[in-house]
C-alpha cells in the first residue's frame, strides 16, 4: 500500500518522519486518490500512544495537510482549467444536493458525496476563506474522533490488540459514512427523476 511505502521512506527520521509521512499521505488523498488516512492515523498514533500531546499534534498535522491537499487541487484547477463539459456536469451534480455551497465541505466529512473537493471548489466558485474554515472544522472533528478512538483502545487494551480494535471501529465509521452517502445519492436520484405519467 502507498501509505506503508511513504512511512518506510521517512521512517529513519523517527517521530518527525511519522508526521511527514502523515502529511504526504493526506496530501495525496486530497489531490490524487483515496489513501485511507484514518487507517494510517491509527498506526502513527500507536507509535507514541502514551503521550496526549502526540495525539494533538497528529490531529493538527492531519487537518493542515487535508487543507493543503484540497487547496493544492483547487489552485491547479484554477490555473489549468477543466473541459467545459466536465464543469457543467459538476455544477449540475451540486445543484441536486440540498446543500449547494461551501457548507457541503463540512457535510462531506460525514457522508462523502463530493470527490476531489478542491476541483469542485474551483469549478463552483466557492469562497476560498469560507471553504478553508469548513474544511478545517470538518477535518479537526473527524481526525479528533479517530485519535480519541485510538487513544481509548491503546489506553485500555494490550498493545498488540489495540490497533486492530481501533481500525475496526474506524472501519465501522467509514462504512457508516459510505452508507449515508449512498442513501443520500439515491434520494437525490429519486428527487431528480421526472414523474411518470399514470
Amino acid at each position: 500500500m502507498i501509505g506503508e511505502d511513504i512511512i518506510s521512506l521517512f521512517a529513519s527520521l523517527g517521530e518527525v518522519g511519522m508526521l511527514l509521512s502523515l502529511f504526504v499521505i493526506i496530501m495525496i488523498d486530497g489531490v490524487l486518490f483515496p489513501t485511507l488516512p484514518e487507517v494510517w492515523i491509527v498506526f502513527i498514533f500507536g507509535a507514541q500512544a502514551d503521550l496526549f500531546s502526540w495525539g494533538i499534534v497528529i490531529i493538527l498535522i492531519a487537518s493542515l495537510s487535508s487543507l493543503a491537499g484540497i487547496f493544492t487541487l483547487y489552485g491547479a484547477v484554477k490555473m489549468a482549467g477543466m473541459p467545459k463539459w466536465i464543469q457543467k456536469r459538476m455544477r449540475q451534480y451540486t445543484q441536486f444536493l440540498i446543500i449547494k455551497d461551501e457548507r457541503l465541505l463540512l457535510l462531506n466529512r460525514i457522508a462523502p458525496l463530493v470527490p476531489y473537493t478542491g476541483a469542485f471548489m474551483a469549478v463552483c466558485n466557492w469562497h476560498p476563506r469560507k471553504s478553508a474554515i469548513y474544511v478545517m472544522i470538518g477535518a479537526l472533528a473527524k481526525f479528533s474522533v479517530v485519535v480519541i478512538i485510538s487513544w481509548l483502545s491503546f489506553d485500555n487494551l494490550r498493545k498488540e490488540v489495540a490497533p486492530w480494535v481501533s481500525l475496526g471501529m474506524v472501519a465501522i465509521i467509514l462504512l457508516a459514512s459510505l452508507v449515508l452517502s449512498v442513501i443520500y445519492k439515491k434520494k437525490i436520484g429519486m428527487r431528480g427523476e421526472p414523474e411518470r405519467s399514470q
